[in-house]
């Protein structure tokens, strides 16, 4: 059977509901019923934008310029945003009770959604993430990164170092904070890591939340994919 085009079959309806001179709110509770009886739930599915990650040598590149600056917090702070994939709200309210490094892990403090977790660090981490961590209790800090005054850092403040060092890489494409996270997240995807470890690490309150880094590893394989297709025996 052919359908009505979506159009056409609009203006029928509307000849319809005409003749009982309808107002907003009873426009939506038909259609509301007519999805119902359709067996239809939920709306039209959104279009993902795939966050356009840095490709390998564009991250050595980048976290080169981080290392040549010379700036132990900096160094500190872009390590953290890289392995961790925490958000830049949650690097700014990072404080020193809140690094477990014989657990190498780190204790976030109502991340979105107002939950507490924990995120790992690597063991190779450790040993400088110490060191960092020394200087700033000699210097009775109270944040992982804070200001001479002892504010902590902004969120404003993080992305522009993450900009000025982009520009200093020059890489074209727009690096910001929370691409790390993305970088982080589909680089475990590829690895193999099940969706709920990765819920655990990102902290997503869903599991659909992480399709999009799903995505982003089948990209990775998409053109060999296709090769590996061309000798598929169902054409």
């Amino acid at each position: 059977m052919e359908r009505v085009p979506p159009k056409k079959m609009a203006l029928q309806v509307v000849r319809m509901l005409k003749k009982q001179c309808p107002d907003a709110s009873y426009v939506k509770e038909v259609f509301q019923y007519v999805r119902l009886e359709l067996g239809l739930r939920g709306g039209a599915s959104k279009a993902k934008k795939l966050p356009d990650i840095l490709t390998e040598q564009e991250l050595v590149r980048f976290y080169e310029a981080v290392w040549n600056a010379m700036d132990r917090t900096h160094v500190v702070m872009i390590k953290l945003l890289m392995f961790t994939g925490i958000r830049n709200s949650e690097l700014a309210n990072l404080r020193l009770e809140d690094v477990d490094l014989n657990g190498l892990k780190i204790r976030i403090n109502e991340g979105k959604g107002k939950k507490d977790r924990y995120v790992p660090i690597p063991s190779t981490f450790r040993g400088e993430l110490a060191q960092y961590m020394e200087n700033q209790k000699r210097r009775r800090a109270r944040y992982l990164f804070e200001t001479n005054r002892q504010d902590k850092f902004t969120t404003r403040w993080t992305r522009e170092v993450v900009k000025r060092y982009a520009r200093q890489a020059s890489i074209k494409k727009r690096i910001y904070p929370h691409l790390f996270r993305h970088q982080l997240l589909t680089h475990l995807a590829q690895k193999g890591l099940l969706d709920s470890k990765i819920q655990i690490i990102s902290g997503h309150q869903n599991r659909q939340n992480l399709a999009i880094y799903q995505d982003l590893s089948l990209a990775d394989v998409a053109q060999e994919y296709q090769e590996a297709m061309r000798d598929f025996p169902i054409k």
